[in-house]
């Protein structure tokens, strides 16, 4: 993938800017500098660039200048299938358009992209300051891990570790050997406790019936205790009531004999209180605001009695309203006319001078001299024109001259080369045709690769014959190895599998009979013991004691003699004994049976064991034998290992060997193709120089051959060179005559139409003039019509300021006729002053006439409306005094507090009412008063002392009934009489479940790890080598050699990456300092590159300024290793300093650099320079 054209259409700062990057030039690196300011958008373009490959962000920070459904990306690709135009806008779903916006696939990119995501792009091949730091950051945290350090630039497999890391913690928080803590163990935990809850309640129906009834049991009683004390106590409050309320009994009958003389008074009025203080404060201001509103209306009127106004002033008032602006402008002219004087003779001045200057002191009319727009601008033009006519002319007979010089030194060396050439033929056909036979010659890389198979063979060859080694006892030729029957890997898959099982198998069945044989012989000493304990009878030995009685019982009754009686009596005696042996030692006689049923069993299954561990021995043998077969299938005669894990390597060795005899055939394949293809080149060449008629040794070298054509060609380009140079400057010779020719014409013309234009004017009059003199008369009488102008300004603003002056004085005069005021000859400012003076009098004792007016107007209605209050007032007064049956307001306060008085006594009297009514329970007082008359106080005390004596009692055994009560209470709580114990079981059997599926989870965790890692262990050792030396030359280059290079060390499981420094010392990469760790890590990202592209079409490479810690020479080092990744594919990096520019170019001098101006509308592509458009 290539970028040819960026268009950020509407995106952050950008508004339809285009970068374009252009066509690949062949054979030259794709490095381009994207230059400009801070702050002038380099980061905006890079983050576009991957906005427009993987989709704008949901949240874009670049959304601020343009709304986020405007914003709009755009560019031309070079892809696998050709140049696409695609357009990317954000929105959700189909935001890949192309040219006609029209939604396509994003699979147009994705094949181009390998596949690769945005973070892994970013990652890969997208670099700036903070993912440098980042990556030098990495370097310490991976401790020199070789495995992370060399591929965190390659696939994105840095991230892979780090999620395998993940799932490593994930399965080791769930189970780990020998820890102390995990999630298997807390669950382990929860069952151990769940169990124990369950115990703790799960009891029995007969236990938990006596608890309950243990529980309904003291609550009855408590309830009965309770019952008690509550009625004692609710006789105690009915005692306590009663001896409350006879106190209050007394204060009742004494409030009613205050309220006695008190009945007669009426009911005052709500707000009583309020109004009659109102009342009494508006009487006395009423009284005060009326005298003083009579005193001021009297005041008012005495002093406009004295007020006068001058009436024929106030009429003349309108009329002198024009003085001010007359007087203004009778002052500016008198002060103006003196200086406009004085610039009048100026300006009569300055034309005499200009009349002078062009020789016409004696003109009548000098505004005749003043010429026309018209022609100044043709005489100006002509003047102007004259220098380029002459130059021209002058140019154009110089250049004829050269043209005519240098045709001749052309002729001269067309002779020269011509002589010596022989019968040798320069035709186009015969030079094109060697030309392109060279060409050929050297495009075509035979010789290279001759070297390089001459040199791959000799390797292979030698890896053929080591790896021939590898594979004894097996020896012959290495052609045998494609033709020979050996098992495949399946076969010796199966055989390893089939092994392990019948080993297995054997194993078991012989740890099965060595198991058996012990318990064998543990149950016979078992038996043994059994035996010898004193008094135990065996069924054997019983039954012999039972027979020898039946016996002798036999012979009694056949004889009965004292001797068989005898003998019987011995033998049931003996018979008893052991009947009454086995009774006593009953439990061991039936482990004596149990016993030796036991070992019965045990015979039978030791033989079956051993039947089982044969079979499975022969069947062990019999895989070894198939397997030994297959060893002396492949080298007869063999003996030694012939196990499949030796036959397996072998296997390894055999396909080494062949992938080896295979690389050799290949390699001298190569080889042969390599030497008929220099044989053809130099043919092709030797007929080409036989075209051209040029004589040649039949035995010449291929250089040789190829310094002869190159000497040929060389030649008939000098001579066409030169045949084309004479055209040229016989085509310059005639161009350069036609233009003398123009020049001559041009010059004819200028003087024609210079006499034509001075006869337009009065500068005719006496002749066509020379240019220098037409020039002073334009610039002397350029001013003179400007002069002329301005004198006759001057003369009509004079004018016009004396008629002011006139009308000023005549306006003065007519007022003070007016006013009668004595008018004198002069002075006519002071008497406008005095006129101005009388009038502003006249309108001022106005004013102050017509202000007392109205304040006399304001008075007296003031003291209309003050006349309304105290009707009012008087009115409402009236009617309180008859309502209270008084003569004045203070009596009406005496009555109030009276009322009061009676209110306060009558409020007592309630309460005290509702009190004893309260405490004796009865409906009316009368009924109260009459049941407190019949109390006896004393008998109350000595019942209520009585009763809080039991009460006490009472409260003591209720608490401790309700404590017996409680305990009873929590033994039933503590057991559950619901399903507690069944949903205990249900979260079991849940914590169960889960351990199941956590272990499950547990065993894919680490199966699947491993795998990947023992995937990503493979991966690497495949492709570290070449990303070794990749890595290695680029650190070297960039550390400008500093460090020799990157080797390896083995650590533990491990290998760590070493940097070699020139003096032959190493350092791991995490003890390296931290500028050196940003170039190694730009070292390994350069080989990652490089190692993308060998098995990818590259993708473009962006870098944001990471040189900002880099000094001159690293970052030339750095621009050399982009050149490099140049050479690969498309290498963009965006800067703000103007020296990397020039270092850029220093290194490679095609680089191609783009500037962002701070405001621009388009951007150009700018070849080995800059410009801004």
């Amino acid at each position: 993938m290539r970028i040819r054209r960026l268009d950020l259409t509407r995106y952050g700062k950008f508004t339809d800017h285009t970068i374009d990057f252009g066509e690949r030039t062949k054979d030259t690196p794709d490095l381009h500098i994207v230059y400009g300011p801070n702050e002038a958008g380099k980061s905006t373009a890079l983050a576009g660039v991957l906005d427009l490959l993987f989709g704008i962000e949901m949240r874009s920070p670049y959304g601020f200048l343009h709304s986020h459904p405007s914003m709009r990306l755009g560019a031309a690709l070079d892809l696998t299938t050709g140049e696409r135009e695609i357009v990317r806008i954000k929105r959700p779903q189909n935001s890949l358009l192309d040219a006609d916006d029209q939604p396509i696939s994003e699979a147009v990119l994705r094949g181009d992209l390998g596949g690769i995501d945005r973070e892994s792009y970013r990652t890969m091949f997208s670099l700036d300051d903070d993912t440098l730091e980042a990556g030098g950051e990495s370097i310490l945290a991976s401790e020199g891990d070789l495995g992370e350090l060399l591929f965190s630039a390659s696939a994105g497999l840095a991230d892979l570790s780090h999620r395998l890391g993940d799932l490593r913690t994930e399965a080791d928080s769930f189970y780990k050997k020998r820890a102390r803590s995990g999630e298997l163990g807390e669950l382990k935990s929860q069952l151990d406790a769940l169990k124990d809850e369950r115990t703790k309640i799960d009891t029995l129906a007969s236990r938990y019936a006596q608890l309950v009834g243990a529980r309904e049991n003291a609550s009855s009683r408590y309830e009965e205790t309770i019952a008690v004390r509550g009625r004692i106590q609710s006789r105690i409050d009915e005692i306590q009531r009663l001896l409350a309320a006879l106190p209050r009994l007394t204060i009742l009958r004494a409030v009613r004999e205050k309220l006695a003389p008190l009945a007669s008074l009426p009911e005052a009025p709500s707000g009583m209180v309020e109004e009659l203080a109102t009342l009494q404060k508006d009487e006395i201001e009423l009284a005060t605001r009326s005298r003083s509103a009579t005193e001021n209306i009297d005041e008012l009127a005495s002093d406009l009695e004295k007020e006068s106004v001058d009436d024929v002033a106030l009429r003349l008032a309108d009329c002198a309203s024009r003085l001010p602006n007359l007087r203004a402008r009778h002052l500016t002219a008198a002060k103006d006319i003196p200086e406009r004087r004085l610039q009048i003779r100026e300006a009569d001045a300055a034309i005499t001078g200009i009349l002078r200057r062009i020789g016409r002191e004696d003109e009548a009319d000098p505004a005749r001299l003043v010429l026309g727009t018209s022609v100044v601008g043709s005489l100006r033009e002509l003047i102007e024109s004259r220098s380029g006519v002459t130059s021209s002319r002058q140019s154009a007979e110089g250049e004829v001259s050269s043209a005519r010089r240098r045709l001749d030194e052309a002729r001269e060396k067309l002779d020269a080369a011509g002589r010596g050439t022989g019968t040798t033929s320069y035709t186009d056909a015969s030079v094109a045709g060697l030309a392109t036979a060279l060409a050929t010659l050297r495009a075509d890389d035979h010789d290279v690769r001759l070297r390089l198979a001459d040199r791959a063979l000799t390797s292979h060859q030698e890896t053929l014959s080591t790896r021939l080694r590898g594979l004894t006892p097996w020896i012959g030729d290495p052609l045998q190895l494609l033709d020979m029957a050996v098992p495949d890997k399946f076969t010796v898959e199966r055989w390893k599998a089939d092994l392990s099982t019948a080993r297995k198998t054997v194993e078991r069945h012989q740890q099965e009979v060595e198991r058996l044989a012990s318990d064998q012989k543990h149950l016979t000493a078992e038996l043994d013991a059994l035996e010898a304990v004193a008094g135990v009878i065996t069924d054997y030995e019983a039954g012999t004691v039972r027979a020898a009685r039946e016996q002798a019982w036999a012979e009694h009754r056949r004889k009965l003699d004292k001797s068989t009686a005898d003998v019987f009596e011995d033998t049931l005696r003996r018979d008893d004994l052991a009947t009454n042996a086995r009774f006593v030692h009953v439990n061991e006689l039936a482990r004596l049976h149990q016993g030796l049923q036991a070992a019965a069993v045990l015979g039978s299954d030791i033989s079956r064991a051993e039947e089982f561990l044969e079979a499975a021995k022969t069947h062990f043998q019999s895989l070894n034998d198939e397997i030994a077969e297959a060893f002396l299938r492949i080298a007869p005669g063999f003996q030694g290992d012939t196990s499949p894990e030796r036959l397996e390597t072998w296997l390894g060795s055999r396909a080494l060997a062949l992938e080896a005899l295979s690389t050799v055939r290949a390699a001298e394949r190569d080889r042969d193709a390599a030497k008929a293809d220099g044989a053809a080149v130099c043919d092709r060449l030797k007929a080409a120089l036989a075209v051209a008629g040029v004589s040649q040794d039949p035995n010449a070298s291929f250089e040789a051959l190829a310094a002869l054509a190159q000497a040929f060609v060389d030649r008939a380009s000098e001579i066409k060179q030169l045949l084309r140079d004479l055209e040229d400057r016989q085509r310059q010779f005639a161009d350069r005559e036609r233009i003398l020719e123009g020049a001559t014409a041009d010059d004819q013309r200028w003087t024609s139409e210079w006499t034509v234009a001075c006869s337009a004017s009065w500068l005719g009059d006496q002749g066509t003039r020379s240019v220098a003199e037409v020039r002073e008369i334009l610039s002397a009488i350029g001013d003179l019509g400007s002069f002329i102008e301005k004198k006759s300004a001057l003369a009509d603003r004079v004018t016009k300021m004396e008629r002011d002056q006139a009308d000023f004085t005549a306006e003065v005069v007519r007022l003070a006729d007016g006013l009668s005021i004595a008018a004198p000859q002069s002075a006519s400012l002071d008497l406008a002053t005095v006129i101005e003076n009388r009038i502003r009098e006249a309108e001022t004792a106005r004013d102050r006439r017509l202000v007392k007016e109205q304040a006399i107007q304001i008075a007296k209605e003031r003291q209309r409306d003050l006349a309304d209050a105290i009707a009012i007032h008087e009115r409402r007064k009236g009617e309180l005094l008859q309502f209270f049956g008084v003569s004045s307001l203070q009596d009406i306060s005496v009555v109030l507090q009276q009322l009061e008085r009676r209110a306060a006594l009558g409020d007592e009297a309630d309460s005290a009412a509702a009190d004893i009514m309260n405490a004796v329970g009865s409906p009316t007082l009368d009924e109260a008063e009459r049941s407190l008359e019949n109390t006896d106080r004393v008998a109350l005390e000595t019942e209520a002392a009585e009763l809080k004596g039991r009460f006490q009692d009472q409260d003591q055994r209720s608490r401790e009934l309700f404590t017996e009560h409680s305990k009873a209470a929590d033994a039933v709580s503590a057991i559950g009489d619901d399903d507690a114990a069944a949903r205990i079981e249900e979260r079991r059997r849940t914590v169960s479940l889960e351990i199941e599926e956590k272990a499950v989870r547990y065993l894919k965790l680490r199966i699947g790890a491993a795998a990947a890692e023992q995937a990503l262990r493979l991966y690497r050792d495949r492709h570290r080598s070449s990303m070794m030396a990749q890595a290695s030359k680029a650190f070297h280059t960039i550390s400008r050699g500093n460090y020799r290079g990157l080797a390896t060390q083995p650590d533990r499981d491990t290998e760590m990456l070493v940097a070699v420094s020139a003096d032959g010392g190493s350092k791991i990469a995490s003890a390296l300092s931290k500028g050196t760790r940003f170039q190694l890590y730009l070292a390994l990202r350069v080989a990652g590159y490089h190692e993308f592209a060998s098995s990818h079409r590259p993708v473009p490479f962006l870098a944001d300024d990471i040189m900002e810690t880099f000094d001159d020479f690293r970052a030339e080092e750095a621009f050399r290793l982009f050149t490099g990744m140049a050479n690969v594919g498309q290498v963009v990096y965006f800067t703000h300093h103007q020296h990397l520019c020039d270092l850029a170019r220093k290194v490679c001098p095609s680089v191609t650099i783009h500037e962002l101006p701070q405001t621009t509308t388009s951007l150009y592509l700018v070849e080995n320079s800059r410009q801004v458009a």
